[in-house]
């Protein structure tokens, strides 16, 4: 566990940038495309060093083979680290942590939402590229914002602009109401959306990686407001049971950060 003078919100800024940067520098080629890392960044991004496991789950089910590594993989993330990938070093993370920043009006999503990202995750991602290959319109890839705004706007700007076909309007649609979505509500993209999210979220109950209880909490319940994925730490902090065996738990360590009795200390 990482020492608690490390786990501030500087330190996860500073995190998110390096990570953002390092997952995107591929500029001289030589790309780990057979490697996933799972966090949303796109692997048809020319500048992308690894594949993202979405694409590949999609890829795979089209043909009919099973994506050991791939799967592996994500296990073997999940059962160490939990989501602490999506907290930390997912560049859709990051861009939902600075988006919600905008002044404007806020709102909590409606506990059900959150069941979406599943449902995502077993149709668009699975079955469906199962049933149709992968090609098909209705997989996840066809529709990913984070796709849209890694390759698709890239490559339409490089290729000169014009006419757009009706996917790609689609696409962008999805992209467009995405951002707004993360806009006004909290890593709205991360509760509702992500499939990535959907796969490693079970995996906090097995996780190594664990957020601390706080020994002594006074029930002030400052840290459910300031998680970003509307868990509720509180119940659990307040049980000395670790915050993060919940599922929507992005390992931010920010109910600690929020906690009045840590500051004290």
């Amino acid at each position: 566990m990482i020492g608690k003078s490390l786990i501030t919100p500087l330190a996860r800024r500073l995190v998110q940038v390096a990570s953002l940067v390092g997952l995107n520098s591929s500029f001289g080629g030589g790309q780990v495309k057979w490697l996933c890392v799972p966090v949303m960044n796109c692997h048809s991004c020319a500048l992308a060093w690894f594949a993202c496991p979405i694409g590949v789950f999609v890829h795979y089910a089209g043909y009919r083979v099973f994506p050991f590594l791939a799967l592996g993989t994500l296990l073997l993330v999940g059962v160490l680290l939990g989501r602490f990938l999506c907290g930390w070093v997912c560049p859709m993370g990051f861009l939902q942590d600075l988006l919600y920043k905008i002044p404007g009006r806020k709102i909590a999503l409606p506990g059900w939402t959150k069941n979406i990202k599943y449902v995502l995750l077993a149709v668009t991602v699975m079955l469906l590229p199962f049933l149709f290959g992968g090609e098909t319109l209705w997989s996840y890839c066809r529709v990913c914002p984070v796709s849209a705004l890694q390759s698709t706007i890239p490559n339409w700007i490089s290729g000169g602009g014009g006419a757009l076909p009706l996917r790609t309007i689609v696409k962008l649609a999805v992209l467009a109401a995405v951002l707004l979505l993360v806009v006004i509500s909290r890593r709205g993209f991360c509760r509702v959306l992500c499939p990535i999210g959907a796969a490693l979220a079970p995996l906090n109950h097995l996780s190594f990686w664990r957020v601390k209880p706080v020994d002594g909490c006074i029930a002030c319940k400052q840290c459910n407001t300031a998680c970003p994925t509307q868990c509720e730490p509180a119940p659990r902090m307040i049980a000395t049971m670790p915050p993060s065996h919940a599922a929507e738990c992005v390992i931010c360590h920010d109910c600690r950060t929020a906690c009045p009795v840590l500051r004290r200390k």
